[in-house]
């Protein structure tokens, strides 16, 4: 099982996907000459559907045969940079697991390698649907916002509290220590007398 650490270099990560298709490494984090690959453990074929609003980093694989079955590898295209993963049974493309998150970066502590989540009119995309996505221990978010917005957490010791208003542009912050295998919600409203709200929810895995 690939476990989030401080890249080496030249290694090659095997994420399996388990009995139930769910990862086994929901959050990882690589170097930018390290390369990945899947496991298929399921009984069943798997597709993997890459989530990156500002990728690609890795190329969709179509399917990955059941009881053992394994993708080739692919190294990152892209460095200082997270993108999130879904697995979906490709006997049932309605069935899926995620999203799970791969961080590709150097020194990523305290060097940004965000996941990128435009906002407009408060809201993340839903194509690729965003509502929900997922960062690995430590692990950044770059909110690109078409406007100022105030921004509030939920639990608010997840991400570092804001100074209000943020945005318009790139706004970058980071999982705060010990609330990895957790989930916060974001809420944004645009400061109106009758404001607008949206918001979504991010899953730190490690």
């Amino acid at each position: 099982m690939a476990t989030a650490r401080v890249p080496v270099g030249n290694t090659l990560y095997q994420i399996a996907i388990n009995l139930s298709g769910q990862s086994n490494s929901p959050g990882i984090t690589i170097g930018p000459t390290d390369s990945i690959e899947f496991k298929n453990l399921a009984p069943y074929p798997v597709q993997i559907q890459f989530i990156c609003a500002n990728g690609p980093v890795f190329n969709n694989i179509v399917s990955i045969p059941a009881n053992g079955g394994t993708s080739p590898a692919q190294s990152p295209q892209e460095t200082q940079i997270t993108t999130d993963y879904n697995i979906i049974n490709v006997n049932n493309p309605n069935s899926f697991q995620g999203p799970y998150s791969i961080m590709v970066g150097i020194n990523t502590k305290t060097v940004a390698a965000p996941l990128y989540v435009p906002i407009t009119s408060c809201e993340p995309p839903t194509s690729p649907n965003m509502g929900t996505v997922a960062v690995p221990q430590n692990g950044w978010i770059e909110f690109n916002l078409d406007q100022a917005y105030n921004l509030s957490w939920n639990p608010g010791s997840a991400f570092p509290i804001p100074s209000n208003p943020v945005g318009p542009g790139a706004y970058t912050v980071q999982a705060q220590t010990g609330n990895q295998n957790g989930t916060a919600a974001y809420s944004f409203d645009d400061g109106r007398p009758v404001a607008k709200t949206g918001g979504g929810t991010v899953m730190i895995k490690s």
